[in-house]
Order: structure tokens, then sequence, then C-alpha cells
């Protein structure tokens, strides 16, 4: 599957591992530190993050990152990890703050991602995330249609890199 974008995660976000084609379409978290690699926190406080997506997308991803996190500590109020995140979130960002008090909770298992690349365009990429380790370790698999545009383009930005 080297060209399907498959980054892992925890169920509260932080970057796990990823393939080469994961780093291309979404960045490399590798080059991020380890303080840094956390996807919800990279969403509420990097504008490179989220210019990945297009701004009419926004609101949607936030309400759904958050709702994820708040699955996450529901099942497991004690996790020490959780609410270090909780903390710094809450307290640095008047949006995930707003996010937090809806007090919306869902899990993600599939859904459809427009992500922005300077050099191919937009990519419509469809996603299951598939759950592991006890629903506690998360594998994103991004597709788009075998022989499609999208699909064309995914091999371009495999080819071409992260830097694209």
């Amino acid at each position: 599957m080297h060209d399907a974008p498959r980054p892992g995660v925890s169920d509260l976000w932080d970057g796990m591992a990823q393939n080469a084609m994961a780093a291309a379409v979404f960045g490399d978290l590798a080059a991020q530190p380890p303080g840094r690699r956390n996807l919800l926190l990279r969403w509420f406080t990097d504008p490179a993050s989220r210019a990945l997506f297009p701004p009419e997308d926004h609101e949607v991803l936030a309400r759904a990152h958050v709702a994820g996190l708040r699955a996450a500590h529901a099942a497991r109020p004690e996790d020490r990890r959780a609410a270090e995140l909780l903390a710094e979130l809450r307290v640095t960002e008047e949006e995930f703050a707003a996010c937090w008090q809806r007090y919306e909770v869902a899990l993600r298992r599939s859904g459809r991602k427009r992500v922005l690349r300077p050099v191919v365009g937009e990519l419509q990429l469809e996603c299951e995330v598939l759950a592991a380790g006890g629903q506690d370790q998360l594998l994103l698999v991004h597709a788009a249609a075998a022989d499609s545009e999208v699909a064309s383009r995914l091999e371009l930005l495999r080819v071409v890199g992260a830097g694209a």
C-alpha cells in the first residue's frame, strides 16, 4: 500500500508512525520535535497544519478532532497524557475550549477529506480508521479511486515527495 497515505496515531492523536506517502500528503511528523507530533496540538496551534485543508472544512474538522479526544478521555479518565493534552489546549486555545464546551463525543471510523498540496492541488481522499491495541491505536488509511485524477496526483506526490 505504498500509494495510500497511512499515518498511525494514538487515540489522543499522538503521531506514532507514518509511511512515505503520509509524510508527502500530511507532512513528515518525524521532522517535528517529539512534543510537536500530536495532530490535535498541531491542528489548533500550527497554521501550517490547517493550511493543508480548505478553510471551509476547518470548523467540521476541529469539532471532529475534539469529539474524538473527548471519547478517548471518557474511556480513560485517569490517563495522565490525556489530562496534560487537555490542559494545554483548554488554556491556550479559545477555539478548542469552545469545541470542548459543546460536549460532543464521537469516534470517527470513516469519512472524506480534502487536502491541499501546492504542486498537485486538491486531493479528495476516502479515509478509514482502523483501531487496534484495545482501541487506543489507530491506523488511518486514505485512498483515492483507482485510475482517478486524484490517484494520479497521489502518484505524482509520491514521486516528488513531502516538499511538494
